[in-house]
């Protein structure tokens, strides 16, 4: 296994924790790869339960996807690239166990996508969610399905058009964050919350989350997200636009550091 993801067994809890906390821990293809092939093992393990995904550190959950890497695709490699990213998603609609997400800072594209896939959100008070892609340069085909999912429509395209940040207490007024956790509470509320779920009726709890995933799933295809997802993402990509915006940012981050 990767050393970018740590795993622990609680009991019936499997614990995910993204490792990469100088990146805040962003999303790189083989953290991703890694917690897809952790949650596929994990879905025919009777002795995982439940499973609680946090970040390494204080500061982030995850920062979405790792733009050392996406700020060097070319032109065609888009579809590829979003490909990737559809078997991660649907490692999480596939998975058919509880998902509790322990959010202990900021968590921004991939990683606020990350979390919307999990059942359950817990938040630290410092936390921010973001979805930031029109920052990047990139169209928000999931994030913003997902948000509109969980939440009006208008207060989605608001949040995706804008890119802002949406605060720990703003999200648990929306309903996007279930409950606001002290940092150095966090990982015990999330393991507690994630051992509640796994000793309920295991059979009932696989059919609830079955559906649960399979009417997300449904909703997607009706709304051709996937193809959404490798369309206008890889119209971005190949515009040059997301490479340009991201060298740049990542330019100044490095000039900062100097």
């Amino acid at each position: 296994m990767s050393t970018s993801l740590m795993v622990s067994d609680e009991g019936p809890v499997r614990i995910l924790t993204l490792n990469r906390p100088r990146q805040l821990n962003a999303l790189s293809g083989e953290m991703r790869h890694s917690i897809v092939s952790v949650l596929n093992q994990a879905k025919d393990d009777d002795t995982v339960r439940a499973v609680m995904i946090t970040g390494a550190g204080d500061r982030g959950f995850c920062s979405g996807q790792d733009l050392n890497e996406s700020a060097e695709l070319d032109a065609g490699e888009g579809h590829e690239w979003q490909g990737a990213w559809k078997d991660y998603l649907l490692g999480f609609l596939q998975f058919p166990k509880p998902l509790v997400a322990a959010v202990n800072g900021v968590a921004a594209g991939g990683g606020f996508v990350t979390a919307l896939l999990c059942d359950i959100r817990l938040a630290v008070p410092g936390a921010r969610l973001i979805m930031l892609e029109i920052n990047i340069g990139l169209p928000c085909m999931l994030g913003s399905f997902l948000l509109a999912q969980e939440l009006f429509w208008s207060r989605a395209k608001e949040m995706v058009l804008s890119g802002r940040d949406i605060e720990a207490r703003e999200a648990k007024h929306m309903g996007i964050v279930h409950d606001i956790v002290e940092p150095d509470k966090l990982a015990a509320r999330g393991l507690a919350l994630a051992r509640e779920l796994a000793a309920k009726p295991p059979h009932a709890m696989r059919l609830n989350i079955q559906r649960f995933r399979h009417m997300r799933r449904q909703a997607m295809e009706y709304n051709n997200v996937f193809e959404a997802l490798e369309t206008y993402q890889g119209e971005a990509i190949a515009s040059g636009e997301p490479q340009r915006v991201m060298a740049e940012f990542l330019a100044k981050r490095a000039a900062r550091k100097n």
